[in-house]
């Protein structure tokens, strides 16, 4: 009976070994350099939603999975803005997606 429990705490070990070891994906963020708030920036289908980004501010870092996304940028005076951000299925990292002062979309790699 002892080599049975020494065998199933081996295999818990080796599973949550594996598990730990994988990419724990990617997580994004938003960067407004942009001269006024933003009102909403939805990537994806409402996947992720940062909402009342003041200019010069971050928000804070939100989990996203591979994939390709559209991303819609929509001020408070209502202008709207797109990009797009693609997120490899490997790896793991942040990213940043930036709009300055003269409409620059970038998606920045840390």
């Amino acid at each position: 009976m002892r080599t049975l429990n020494s065998a199933s705490f081996l295999t818990v070990c080796l599973a949550a070994l594996l598990f730990t070891s994988c990419g724990k994906g990617y997580q994004v963020r938003f960067s407004n350099f942009y001269t006024e708030k933003m009102d909403s920036v939805v990537v994806g289908n409402n996947k992720i939603v940062f909402t009342g980004v003041k200019p010069e501010s971050v928000t804070d870092f939100k989990k996203l999975s591979s994939g390709d996304y559209a991303i819609l940028f929509i001020t408070q005076s209502k202008k709207k803005f797109n990009s797009s951000i693609s997120i490899p299925k490997t790896g793991t990292g942040n990213r940043t997606i930036q709009i300055d002062a003269i409409k620059q979309i970038a998606v920045l790699e840390q």
